[in-house]
């Protein structure tokens, strides 16, 4: 029997558009979440803060703050705004 999936695997491509010789920058990283499912929910709710547009890069830049975030919850540069960023996270999935 296979083991289920405990999430998903990514890899980001960032490219520069606007010069002769573009950079390029480019990782992979481990999710628990369907990033994919998330942009999509969020882009059919009414009465978001963000534009459908803006919905991909808000989801990636929250889940990839919130795993630094989760890796580094004792840091003092993180450690008072760790549980700000939970509530706000909380608030958001309420869809507040």
């Amino acid at each position: 029997m296979a083991t289920p999936k405990k999430g998903c695997r990514y890899r980001v491509t960032l490219e520069e558009l606007d010069a002769d010789t573009p950079a390029r920058l480019q990782f992979e990283f481990d999710n628990h979440d369907d990033i994919f499912a998330i942009v999509e929910r969020l882009r059919g709710r009414d009465g978001d803060p963000v534009a459908a547009g803006e919905v991909p890069p808000f989801v990636l830049g929250l889940k990839l703050l919130g795993r630094t975030l989760m890796a580094n919850r004792q840091h003092p540069l993180f450690a008072d705004f760790f549980p700000r960023f939970a509530d706000f996270m909380k608030a958001l999935k309420k869809g507040a």
